[in-house]
């Protein structure tokens, strides 16, 4: 898969907080990012992806490539000049891929929604 284009616009909701969006177009690639506080998995994978053989020491800042799901798309709810979403969450991904491969987002508008904190934070995601 290929880095996506900057500007990165990740979709981050608060607990209970939920969009309303169409999609009018969609594209799977990757995204560099720069955990604020890495975790021993963050730094598993930096290593793997560089080629290390030795973690960084600590504090030292790292980077590592995740898969997103990029969806171009219009905010129902509520006005918004963000013209698409940058969808990192491995289980929201998960839900969205399918139904964008099967060609429903044409005809429907989706609901997103959080439930939780991070690290333990879920998506889901309602066809309407």
């Amino acid at each position: 898969m290929a880095l996506l284009a900057e500007p990165m616009e990740f979709l981050d909701l608060h607990h209970g907080s939920a969009v309303r969006i169409s999609i009018s177009a969609w594209t799977d690639g990757e995204a560099s990012i720069a955990p604020k506080v890495p975790t021993a998995r963050h730094v598993a994978i930096h290593m793997a992806q560089n080629e290390l053989t030795s973690a960084p020491p600590p504090g030292h800042p790292i980077t590592v490539v995740v898969p997103v799901l990029r969806v171009f798309m219009k905010r129902l709810d509520e006005p918004s000049p963000v013209p698409y979403y940058d969808i990192s969450s491995k289980t929201l991904r998960a839900q969205m891929l399918p139904l964008l491969q099967s060609g429903i987002h044409r005809s429907k508008e989706f609901i997103i929604s959080a439930n939780g904190h991070a690290p333990l934070k879920r998506y889901s995601v309602e066809v309407v």
